[in-house]
């Protein structure tokens, strides 16, 4: 049990910094009037939970610890989905209607579509 948690909570601190830095990234590149960072790990992690996901579930076995490590913690910290919430609703009480509609749509949509090229992915190699 000790080994699952240490691989979730070192995960954990890998995908945070993933996040820290992929936001960071993209808020000094496009600005701050839209959240591109949030949309960018939010489409990264699913894009990854598809891939991993088909990988750990149709092709070999893999340790529980390393399951952990990649799901739970790195893409469970990176993805930012209580991020997008809240800067949704920052965008709507701003009065900021059509990006927060973007936002919604490009993390949502464009997450699922993420998540079948994952899958795609992993079935092909």
């Amino acid at each position: 049990m000790l080994e699952k948690i240490l691989a979730v909570a070192l995960g954990g601190a890998c995908g945070a910094l993933m996040r820290f830095w992929i936001s960071g990234f993209f808020a000094a590149r496009f600005g701050k009037a839209f959240p591109w960072g949030t949309l960018a790990v939010n489409l990264l992690g699913c894009f990854f939970i598809g891939f991993l996901a088909t990988i750990f579930l149709e092709r070999t076995a893999f340790p529980p610890a390393l399951r952990l490590f990649l799901t739970v913690g790195i893409l469970g910290s990176l993805t930012t989905f209580s991020t997008f919430s809240f800067e949704t609703f920052e965008l709507l009480r701003g009065g900021n209607v059509a990006n927060a509609f973007l936002n919604i749509g490009g993390n949502v949509l464009l997450g699922i579509f993420g998540t079948f090229l994952g899958v795609l992915l992993a079935r092909q190699i």
